[in-house]
């Protein structure tokens, strides 16, 4: 398949820029093994007021550098070759594009698709949040790393180790093995940043470290295709190969994404980018660090979004909600009496918009909860209690 087909999908073909490649199970292409992502950025001016003083981006960029870090990720050659995946002309293809996007030390064979030259390093960002030296990353940095290296803004280079992965939502928490100043960031909000806010970007695109880009959120809750749980900020930065796993920070130096991947026909930065909202991504991390691993809500359920067609034969208004196309046997949406047909229309007081919305609401709840519905069901409204079961990742 031509890589110009890889964005010709309905959800947004998306591209993790890292040092090798591959054909992602979404489509997408997925540079593994340098650091990616899409990183957002703030315009180049003046920063809103804080404390009572205006600061400029300068002084912002000179506080946060030193919570900035780059990863360096060391990966068997049978995980590089397997990374690049794809064979005859998809591969060919591939080649192509990386050979002139990175060089030929980074093309995964000539045109007989033999490996030339296969790769073993890799190069990332991350961002410090924690004092003991705890970094958050993304997970395709560091995924099939057998050596994990992180060196601070000062030059300085510690071993490190990965505390858990979590691939559905890209995150993944490392911890730096020593002693050292560990100055960590401090969280924003993502949920209250706006389409239009500043935001700038601290990482290391082609390993130049302490690199900074600025720009605005182009649009918020964008599904780029990666899975049940996307919900990206969408920014105008320049994004480059390395950039995976970097921070994106708000006007006030406060950390609100971490960015993760670019859209791009040709796999160059042309100004969109994606970063994992704050909330999410420190969900994900607070789980790592206290369990090794993450547990989401689960109640067994597939799901469907609600067409016009289907909004008019359940005499409902509007098509928002989530209609259950099938019940799983004794699963915890069963044992609370959701049947198939049902459309959840609100989860715990809040409004459900889609299937998209409904699957994250339901991984963020407490596994064991009884949260209460409300769904539309022969043309009436059904409040239910809603047990929450758990699904497990390592």
């Amino acid at each position: 398949m031509p890589l110009s087909n890889l964005f010709a999908r309905p959800a947004l073909a998306a591209i993790l820029l890292a040092g090798g490649a591959g054909v992602g199970a979404t489509g997408a292409l997925a540079l593994t093994e340098a650091a990616t992502p899409t990183r957002g950025v703030v315009a180049p001016a003046v920063a809103p007021l804080r404390d009572g003083q205006r600061h400029g981006l300068a002084d912002m960029v000179a506080a946060v550098g030193p919570s900035v870090v780059q990863i360096k990720v060391m990966k068997h050659a049978e995980m590089q070759q397997m990374a690049y995946g794809g064979e005859g002309d998809d591969q060919e293809g591939l080649g192509e594009q990386l050979r002139r996007f990175f060089g030929p030390q980074f093309a995964p064979g000539g045109r007989g698709g033999a490996q030339q030259a296969p790769l073993q390093g890799a190069l990332g960002s991350g961002f410090i949040i924690d004092k003991s030296g705890i970094v958050l990353t993304n997970n395709h940095v560091v995924d099939g790393a057998t050596q994990v290296k992180v060196q601070l803004s000062d030059g300085k280079e510690y071993d490190g180790r990965v505390l858990g992965k979590d691939p559905k939502t890209d995150v993944a928490v490392v911890k730096i093995e020593g002693r050292g100043d560990f100055r960590p960031i401090e969280w924003g909000d993502s949920d209250r940043i706006r389409v239009g806010d500043s935001v700038f970007a601290v990482g290391s695109p082609f390993g130049l470290g302490n690199t900074v880009t600025a720009g605005i959120v182009s649009a918020r809750s964008r599904d780029i295709g990666n899975g049940p749980y996307d919900d990206y900020l969408q920014v105008d930065a320049a994004i480059n190969s390395g950039n995976s796993g970097g921070p994106l920070f708000d006007g006030y130096g406060r950390v609100v994404g971490m960015n993760t991947a670019i859209f791009s026909p040709s796999g160059g930065n042309v100004g969109i980018g994606f970063a994992i909202p704050e909330m999410m991504a420190r969900r994900v991390a607070d789980q790592i660090v206290a369990h090794g691993s993450v547990a989401r809500g689960h109640i067994g359920v597939t799901l469907q979004n609600v067409t016009p067609d289907i909004a008019d034969t359940m005499q409902m208004k509007g098509t928002a909600g989530a209609l259950v196309a099938d019940v799983g046997i004794d699963s915890p949406a069963a044992l609370s009496g959701v049947k198939q047909g049902d459309v959840v229309r609100s989860f715990d007081g809040r409004s459900v918009k889609d299937t998209r919305a409904f699957s994250r609401m339901v991984a963020d709840a407490r596994v064991g909860a009884r949260v209460p519905i409300t769904v539309v069901r022969d043309g009436r409204q059904v409040a239910l209690d809603l047990r929450i079961g758990g699904e497990h990742n390592s």
